[in-house]
């Protein structure tokens, strides 16, 4: 009877201090609206869901936007973005085109264009916008500031305005441009009215709440 108890407490006391092994897993991307838009080599379907390294595709005049948790991503026409997640972050990879993200409470979520990564400066509801051109990555802060990475240099980009980054071996510096800040920069200011549209259409559809009447 002794050694059956004491089995019993050995066996309780070795279950408590073993850690106990939790798996967070990252929550699914589920296509919301579609036109015109492929999920690697297949149309696109509302309801459909995405998985990371999975590459979603607009073509002319096409437009998709999906939930990933608490994040909203659009892309208009002609854009390319390569699903992924870092643990429990939505770090997608943009190919090509635009994605405007959304990003409910301001946090899980971080863009990839070219080695330029952009996420939210604070937690709070935050909407931007990333552009990958042939020699830049244009950022655009729409609501709240955002947190710009090229390289080793970070830069907040306040609520409203744009900003253009000298993507690393291509093209090479630009000529003539303002540089942002002094030395070696790839910051370069873009001038409001300059900053890149995606149509009233694409930001009314694509980044309305799902749960808006």
């Amino acid at each position: 009877m002794s050694r059956c108890i004491l089995a019993v407490a050995l066996s309780f006391f070795l279950s408590g201090a073993l850690p106990t092994q939790t798996t967070q897993t990252a929550p699914a991307s589920v296509v919301l609206q579609t036109n015109a838009a492929k999920v690697n080599a297949v149309d696109a379907a509302a309801g459909s869901t995405v998985f990371d390294g999975d590459r979603l595709e607009t073509q002319s005049k096409g437009m998709l936007s999906l939930r990933s948790g608490e994040i909203q991503f659009t892309l208009p026409e002609e854009s390319t973005l390569w699903m992924n997640h870092e643990g429990l972050n939505a770090t997608p990879r943009l190919q090509r085109g635009t994605v405007v993200f959304r990003a409910e409470n301001g946090v899980g979520v971080e863009i990839i264009a070219d080695d330029v990564r952009v996420r939210p400066h604070f937690p709070v509801l935050t909407v931007g916008q990333v552009t990958l051109e042939e020699c830049y990555v244009i950022v655009t802060a729409r609501t709240q500031s955002l947190d710009v990475t090229a390289g080793k240099e970070t830069k907040n980009l306040e609520e409203g305005k744009s900003v253009r980054v000298a993507r690393a071996g291509v093209c090479g510096a630009a000529i003539n441009q303002p540089v942002a800040a002094v030395g070696q920069s790839r910051f370069f200011i873009l001038p409001v009215a300059a900053a890149v549209a995606i149509g009233i259409l694409v930001l009314h559809k694509g980044l309305e709440s799902p749960d808006r009447p």
